[in-house]
């Protein structure tokens, strides 16, 4: 796997409130730049391996579709996604932990799963570039929603 981004935050708001809106990916739409519709394409409850959504993301080449699918999920702690993207099959890991009763630490990393793809590919410099910006601008903006519930 060859890591895209990597990015944390802290979030004035209880590890189960933050985890609950994170593990619910149609929330996904609302905080991550460039995600421009994600719906529920089976009929599992959020945050539970097998859930499985429909993402439009926008790209510079145009819109795309991909399905993605929880593929590890321990409440609380860990919440891991992957996408069928062809040429990138891209992985979500996102770790909680608990700050304080009051707030939540949380690590968000974006990986390529894609066997042929190295280290110095072209896709992966690209993709690195825009997923760093994305990410920390996608947890500010989490990190204010979740803030602004409580």
């Amino acid at each position: 796997m060859i890591e895209l981004a990597k990015t944390s935050i802290t979030i004035a708001s209880p590890i189960n409130v933050v985890f609950k809106y994170v593990s619910n990916m149609e929330n996904y739409k609302h905080w991550f730049p460039g995600v421009v519709e994600i719906k529920s394409e089976n009929n599992l409850p959020h945050g539970v391996v097998g859930k499985k959504y429909v993402e439009t993301l926008s790209l510079p080449s145009g819109d795309t579709e991909l399905v993605i699918e929880v593929d590890q999920c321990d409440i609380n702690h860990l919440f891991l996604t992957k996408g069928d993207l062809i040429g990138v099959l891209p992985q979500m890991t996102v770790m909680f932990s608990v700050n304080n009763t009051k707030s939540c630490h949380m690590s968000l990393q974006y990986y390529s799963r894609c066997p042929e793809l190295t280290e110095t590919s072209d896709i992966i410099i690209a993709l690195r570039e825009d997923l760093i910006v994305r990410a920390k601008n996608g947890v500010a903006k989490l990190k204010v929603i979740l803030e602004s519930m409580g």
